[in-house]
């Protein structure tokens, strides 16, 4: 692969997992008393299985500390500074569910799966990062 082809590759892999990210505003009310940092290990693995289309595996505690192992099709990241979201179709329940990325552990992407992008349904003040992009100088 000569270097033109490669730089082509690796701007079209950007620009689709930049597709994949929105950014919104974080509710007034949200508490974050519970608030913890982001695994190192995590952005690799989302980064293959939002660009290849894998299943994502990975450890889930929710609000009440209940810990849960978790399978979905990554469809977005939700970013609501301070706060990052995984925004994932969840086969089991069939439906779209947040989890926020302080609480994601052990993410593993799932070899032999492939799914189609869904549209998510987000709100109002959601916007895609690539149109922060296209509003710079």
């Amino acid at each position: 692969m000569n270097i033109r082809t490669r730089h082509d590759a690796i701007v079209r892999s950007l620009r689709r997992f930049l597709d994949c990210l929105h950014v919104g505003k974080l509710s007034p009310l949200q508490d974050l008393s519970d608030m913890g940092t982001i695994h190192t290990d995590l952005l690799p693995a989302f980064e293959t299985a939002f660009l290849e289309r894998r299943h994502l595996k990975f450890d889930y505690r929710d609000a009440k500390g209940r810990q849960t192992c978790r399978e979905i099709e990554p469809q977005a990241m939700l970013i609501l500074p301070p706060l990052w979201y995984l925004v994932g179709w969840d086969p089991a329940r069939a439906d779209f569910r947040h989890f926020r990325m302080d609480r994601i552990s052990a993410p593993t992407v799932v070899e032999g799966t492939k799914f189609l992008q869904r549209h998510v349904p987000f709100e109002k003040d959601v916007c895609p990062y690539s149109s922060l992009l296209e509003r710079s100088p």
